[in-house]
C-alpha cells in the first residue's frame, strides 16, 4: 500500500483515523499495530514474518539488556539486524546471479524460496531503530520497554514504513502507551500531509516524465539541454518526492498523537556538503554520526583519524541505500568532500560570498546525484561528458525511439519553476505569516486544500509511481 493511491486515500485512511480517533487512549495502540499489519501485508505476508521475527528477538534482547547485560546480548542484537538487513540488500542485487551459479546445487525448494525473496518493506528504517534502540537501552539512556503492544506500535507505525523517517524509540516512548490527542496537533498533520502529496505528486511525479525518459534512453540520443534539464530535474525530483513523503508521514503521525522530527531543511541552501547533510535526511545522517561517527572517533587513528572515519561513515551511508558499487561511489565522494572540508576547505569557504558559498555545494551534490541515478558507472561517466559536449555529437533517434522527448510540456516547466522557488526557504516564511494572520491561515488552508484536490486528480488520471527512497 501506499500514501498516494485511492484505496489508502478513500478507504484504508478514513476507517482507521475514525477508528483512532473515537477509541480510548490505551486502545489506539492496538488499532495502530492493527492497521499497520493491514498496510504491511497490503504488499507481501510472507515479509511480515520477517518483521514479526525482529520485533520478538530485540524486544526480548532489550529485557535482557536492562536485566542482566551480558557481554553476548548486545553484539548478538547487532549481528542479527546488520546480518538480516545486509543479507537482502546483497541478496535482492546480486541474487539473480546467485541462482545462476549456484542454484542447481541447492534443493529445488531452497532454490524456489530464494528466487521467490523480496525486499522487506522499511526494513533499512527498521533495522536501525531496532540497533539504536538497543544501544540506547545499553546505554542507560532508556529503559527498555515493558510492554510487547507498545514496542510493536513503535517498530510497525505505517506512516514510518514507506520512507521514514529513522525515529528513534526515545522520542515516542512515553507517547506510545496512550497517545492523547489534540486539535490542533491534528489540523497541523492534516496540513502537513495535503502538503507533502502536493509535493510528491504535483511537482515530483511531473518532473519523472523528462528525467526517467532521458535517463532511459542511450548517452547521446538528445542534445546536452535535455542533459541538463534531466539531472538538475533529478535533483528537485527525488528532494521533493522524498520531502514531500516524508511530510505526508510528518503529518499521518501528527494526526496519531505523536511527533516525528524532521528529516529535511531546505537541504539545496546549504554553504557546504557537511552542511548539505546537516540538512539533507537529517534522520540518518544524525543516526551515523550518534552510532558510528562518534564510536570511531572515541579510538581514532592518530594523523588520518578523522578523515578515516568520515569516508567511513559515508561509505557505509551509500552502502545502506543499496549493496552496489554506485551508491558506495556516491557516499564516499560525499565523505571525500567532508574530509576536505574539515581539514582545509571550510576555511576558504568561509571567505567566500555566501552564493559562491552555496555554488560549490549544489555543484558537487548535483554531479553526485548523477552517480546516484545512473545505472552503472560507466552510463555515468558517458553522460558527464556529454552534458559539456557540443549538441553536433548527439545521435538523434526516431521521435517513436525517444518520446515523450523532444517536447517539453508546460506541466514540467510549472513544476520546474515550483521546484526551484520552494528550495528556498519560501514555505517556513509564509508558515510563519500565516501562523500570525488569521486571514492568511484560511487562504493558506484553502490553498493546501485545492492543491490536495489537484493532487487527487492527477493521482486517478496518472500513472502510480512509487517513491525513490521506497526502494532502499
Amino acid at each position: 500500500m501506499n500514501f498516494v493511491t485511492a484505496v489508502f486515500l478513500f478507504l484504508f485512511l478514513p476507517f482507521f483515523l475514525i477508528l483512532y480517533f473515537f477509541a480510548q487512549p490505551r486502545w489506539r495502540p492496538l488499532i495502530g499495530i492493527l492497521a499497520s499489519l493491514l498496510f504491511y501485508a497490503w504488499g507481501s505476508v510472507v515479509n511480515l514474518v520477517w518483521i514479526a521475527a525482529l520485533i520478538l528477538f530485540n524486544y526480548w534482547l532489550g529485557r535482557r539488556l536492562e536485566a542482566k547485560p551480558a557481554k553476548w546480548i548486545l553484539p548478538l542484537g547487532l549481528l542479527g539486524n546488520v546480518g538480516v538487513l545486509a543479507f537482502f540488500k546483497v541478496f535482492i542485487v546480486y541474487g539473480d546471479g546467485f541462482l545462476l551459479r549456484f542454484g542447481e546445487f541447492l534443493p529445488g525448494r531452497v532454490a524456489g524460496w530464494l528466487d521467490a525473496l523480496t525486499f522487506p518493506l522499511g526494513l533499512s528504517y527498521i533495522s536501525f531503530q531496532l540497533i539504536s534502540y538497543l544501544l540506547d537501552v545499553r546505554k542507560g539512556a532508556v529503559k527498555a520497554e515493558g510492554s510487547l503492544g507498545a514496542f510493536a506500535f513503535y517498530i510497525l507505525l505505517f506512516p514510518k514504513l514507506l520512507v521514514g523517517p529513522i525515529v528513534r524509540y526515545r522520542t515516542l516512548a512515553e507517547s506510545l502507551p496512550a497517545p492523547t490527542l489534540d486539535t490542533r496537533q491534528i489540523s497541523g498533520g492534516m496540513r502537513r500531509f495535503m502538503a507533502g502529496s502536493a509535493k510528491k505528486i504535483l511537482i515530483a511525479d511531473t518532473l519523472s516524465k523528462v528525467v526517467d525518459a532521458t535517463f532511459g534512453l542511450p548517452v547521446g540520443s538528445t542534445t546536452p539541454l535535455f542533459g541538463w534539464l534531466a539531472l538538475t530535474g533529478y535533483a528537485l525530483q527525488i528532494y521533493y518526492d522524498f520531502s514531500g513523503y516524508t511530510d505526508m508521514a510528518i503529518g499521518l503521525a501528527s494526526m496519531m498523537g505523536l511527533r516525528f522530527a524532521e528529516n529535511f531543511n531546505n537541504p539545496y541552501m546549504a554553504e557546504s556538503v557537511g552542511d548539505f547533510w546537516r540538512r539533507w535526511h537529517i534522520s540518518l545522517s544524525s543516526w551515523f554520526r550518534d552510532y558510528v561517527f562518534y564510536p570511531l572517533e572515541r579510538r581514532r587513528v592518530p594523523v588520518i583519524g578523522q578523515p578515516l572515519n568520515v569516508l567511513i561513515v559515508f561509505f557505509l551511508t551509500g552502502l545502506w541505500h543499496g549493496a552496489a558499487v554506485e551508491f558506495a561511489l556516491w557516499g564516499a565522494l560525499h565523505g571525500f568532500f567532508i574530509a576536505l572540508e574539515n581539514l582545509f576547505l571550510n576555511r576558504w569557504l568561509r571567505r567566500l560570498f555566501r552564493p559562491l558559498r552555496r555554488l560549490y555545494a549544489l555543484t558537487v551534490v548535483l554531479f553526485t546525484w548523477l552517480i546516484f541515478r545512473a545505472p552503472n558507472l560507466e552510463y555515468a561517466g558517458s553522460f558527464l561528458k556529454f552534458l559539456f559536449s557540443g549538441s553536433a555529437e548527439t545521435i538523434p533517434l526516431s521521435f517513436l525511439a525517444t518520446s515523450p522527448l523532444p517536447f517539453i510540456e508546460p506541466s514540467f516547466l510549472i513544476a520546474f519553476a515550483a521546484g526551484v522557488l520552494f528550495c528556498l526557504p519560501l514555505g517556513d516564511y509564509l508558515y510563519l505569516r500565516a501562523e500570525r494572520s488569521p486571514f492568511l491561515r484560511l487562504t493558506t488552508d484553502l490553498l493546501l486544500f485545492v492543491l490536495f484536490i489537484i493532487s487527487i486528480g492527477a493521482m486517478v488520471n496518472g500513472q502510480f509511481l512509487p517513491g525513490i527512497y521506497e526502494r532502499f
